[in-house]
C-alpha cells in the first residue's frame, strides 16, 4: 500500500512545447481544475499493477478511493487488497488515510491490526495538492515538467507526460504518466516508470460524484497500533 501512496503522491517547471500543444495543455489544466472547484466529495474503484523487471507476472491491487474536500485539506481513504491473477481471490486488506486537515498519512493492515503513521506538516512534502484525486492539477507544476503525451481517442483520455524537476523525485520516477477524462474532467490513470525500471499503473473507473462520503471511513480502529515514520 505504501507503493500506491508513492505512485500517488508523486502524483514544475513547464516544458515548452508547440504552440498548439502548450495550448491544449493550459485547456486540460483550466477544465481539471475548474471541475475540481465544484466537487465536495468523490468515490472511485482503482485496479494497480506493479511490475517488477525480476518478476514475470505483475503484483495486482485492486480497492476503492473516497475523497471528501474540507476547508482545511482533503480526507482521502483507499481501501485495497491483493488479488489472486488465476482465482480473483482476495487478501491482505489494507487502508491508507490522507487527513489533509490534520497532515496526517496512516496505512495499515486490517487484519494484523498494525500500520504506520506519518506528519505531512513536517519537512517539505511535495505535489501535495496532487494527493486529491479529483482535484487540482495545478500542483504538479512545482516539482514535474510537462508536455502533451496525446489527445483523447476510442477509450483513452487526454494523456499528459511529467518529468520530475525535482532533485528527490528525480531519485525515485523516472517519468509519470496521467491520463484525465474528457468527459468528467478528473484524473482517470496515473502510471509511473521508476528509475529502478519497474512500473506502476493506476487505473481509476465508476466515478461518483458529489454523492457524499461515509465519514467512518477516515477513523482508525482503536485496537490498530501504529508506528510513526518520519518524512526525510
Amino acid at each position: 500500500m505504501r507503493r500506491l501512496f508513492a505512485a500517488v503522491a508523486a502524483l514544475a517547471l513547464w516544458i515548452p512545447a508547440r504552440a498548439d500543444d502548450a495550448s491544449d495543455l493550459d485547456d486540460v489544466f483550466k477544465n481539471v481544475d475548474a471541475k475540481a472547484e465544484t466537487l465536495k466529495d468523490l468515490k472511485a474503484e482503482f485496479k494497480q499493477e506493479k511490475q517488477l523487471k525480476v518478476m514475470k507476472r505483475p503484483i495486482v491491487i485492486k480497492g476503492n478511493v473516497s475523497v471528501k474536500k474540507t476547508e482545511k485539506g482533503p480526507r482521502i481513504c483507499w481501501a485495497s487488497w491483493e488479488v489472486d491473477p488465476d482465482t480473483n481471490e482476495k487478501s491482505a486488506p489494507q487502508k491508507m488515510l490522507v487527513l489533509g486537515d490534520e497532515s496526517k498519512l496512516i496505512s495499515y493492515s486490517v487484519d494484523e491490526k498494525t500500520g504506520e503513521w506519518t506528519d505531512l506538516g513536517k519537512g517539505k512534502f511535495e505535489v501535495q495538492e496532487f494527493l486529491t484525486i479529483g482535484g487540482s492539477l495545478s500542483g504538479m507544476k512545482k516539482s514535474f515538467g510537462v508536455e502533451l503525451g496525446s489527445r483523447p481517442s476510442a477509450g483513452k483520455g487526454w494523456e499528459l507526460k511529467m518529468t520530475p524537476t525535482s532533485p528527490r523525485l528525480k531519485k525515485f520516477i523516472k517519468e509519470l504518466r496521467v491520463e484525465v477524462d474528457p468527459k468528467e474532467w478528473v484524473v482517470s490513470r496515473i502510471f509511473v516508470l521508476e528509475v529502478a525500471g519497474d512500473t506502476i499503473d493506476i487505473r481509476l473507473s465508476g466515478f461518483k460524484l458529489n454523492e457524499g462520503v461515509d465519514e467512518t471511513l477516515y477513523k482508525v480502529p482503536a485496537d490498530v497500533k501504529l508506528e510513526e515514520v518520519k518524512l526525510k
